[in-house]
């Protein structure tokens, strides 16, 4: 339901999904360009985010990020929310399957060999974590 107000509220029902929260490699500063002239859809935004993360922790570290310029929010800042409001879109269908009667542990396991790589001289680390009987994280040796 939440969710649901926050993309209507945003006006991106129509908008495209995209893959991660936020961009990469754009630095956030409280010096960048021109103050919104009406702070309050920004505020609006960001608290409707807030509490999603509740339910959806996946974008609490973005949520906290976009928070720290509530006192002064800037264009940048609100299309960062737009783009953590477009990802939303496209996580309605995603989520981890725990089947009944599975036991809930934590479980990683990794594998490294120091120094394997000639060129470079550094250890090609591989790891994968299970939650249960479900992957949740993972990366492979390259």
């Amino acid at each position: 339901m939440v969710r649901g107000v926050t993309i209507a509220l945003a006006g991106l029902q129509e908008s495209s999904s995209v893959d991660t929260p936020l961009e990469l490699n754009v630095r956030y500063r409280h010096d960048k360009e021109d103050l919104l002239p009406d702070p309050t859809l920004f505020r609006q935004l960001v608290g409707s985010l807030n509490y999603l993360t509740i339910t959806q922790p996946d974008i609490s570290f973005v949520v906290q990020q976009v928070s720290q310029f509530m006192h002064a929010p800037r264009h940048l800042y609100l299309v960062a929310v737009r783009h953590i409001i477009r990802y939303l879109l496209g996580t309605s269908t995603r989520g981890l399957f725990f089947p009944s009667g599975s036991y809930i542990r934590l479980n990683a396991f990794s594998d490294s060999d120091w120094a394997r790589c000639s060129d470079t001289r550094r250890s090609v680390i591989g790891w994968c974590m299970f939650l249960g009987e479900s992957l949740i994280s993972w990366k492979s040796k390259k």
